[in-house]
């Protein structure tokens, strides 16, 4: 009789463990896509960043204490702008110009602007040799530039207006700021664009090349790296935003932050955002 029942008791167990196995399963879709990846996509038009693999690797192990997140950067505008369509559960971060670009397309909303040495603002600056002057020294040899072709160009557009027209100016793409004035010291290059931080830091590093250096047109102020959103997701974004803006608190997100060229990130105020938007 003893038999009979433990057997009893033991299907009895059995059949409840399928049971709760069965309501695992039913529930897993829903948890799984509860875990979706929020992914950040990045591509910087005015910077030349050259170790991805590193930069990804990074942002990634960091992400991962937080929630399912993942970085994802972009070395090729257009392919970037391809990938970004339809997107709606994602951050972008770009630089200011681009973010101007193709905000309206891709419905895009200004949060977080980046900083550096205190400031969210740059001002780009073509620099030659002290002997150099006028719009001729763009047709005497190469502009060196840590930015991509396309940034560089208009912004030298903006410098010289109508005495420059599409791609009769040469680049020189150089992976740093510091990379171009020295390209313009060593004769590489005849002149170079860089942001006027880089060539205070020269009078400091290197005083003597730095006088060597003669400031021939100054652009405009611009915002550093934005960090966009999709209007639909703006109100489900609060948290990656957070854990975005006060990663530069923490010595491994300093770290990265150092990565793109910042300090750190503030959030993207009323009279900025109307910049961007035009």
């Amino acid at each position: 009789m003893n038999h009979y029942k433990e057997k009893s008791v033991r299907l009895c167990r059995f059949m409840l463990s399928a049971v709760f196995f069965c309501l695992l399963l039913s529930a897993w879709p829903e948890k799984a896509q509860a875990q979706e990846k929020i992914m950040i996509y990045f591509y910087s038009s005015e910077t030349n960043i050259n170790n991805f693999k590193s930069l990804k690797m990074e942002f990634d192990t960091w992400l991962s204490r937080f929630g399912p997140y993942e970085f994802q950067p972009f070395s090729d505008r257009q392919i970037f702008e391809t990938h970004l369509r339809g997107k709606k559960d994602c951050l972008v971060l770009l630089s200011s110009w681009h973010f101007s670009k193709i905000a309206k397309e891709y419905s895009l909303s200004p949060l977080l602007s980046g900083i550096r040495n205190g400031k969210k603002y740059q001002k780009r600056i073509l620099v030659a040799a002290a002997a150099a002057s006028g719009a001729d020294i763009l047709q005497k040899g190469p502009v060196a530039s840590a930015s991509n072709p396309d940034y560089t160009r208009s912004v030298l557009r903006e410098l010289f207006g109508e005495e420059i027209t599409g791609d009769s100016v040469r680049i020189l793409t150089v992976p740093k700021d510091i990379d171009a004035l020295m390209s313009v010291g060593f004769e590489m290059s005849k002149s170079a664009l860089i942001t006027e931080s880089t060539l205070e830091k020269l009078k400091e590093t290197d005083p003597v090349l730095s006088r060597k250096m003669k400031t021939l047109k100054a652009g405009k102020d611009s915002l550093l790296l934005i960090l966009a959103v999709p209007e639909s997701f703006s109100e489900k974004s609060g948290k990656i935003l957070e854990i975005i803006q006060n990663m530069s608190g923490q010595p491994e997100g300093a770290d990265i932050v150092r990565m793109l060229d910042l300090d750190g990130w503030e959030p993207v105020g009323a009279s900025e955002r109307s910049k961007l938007e035009g």
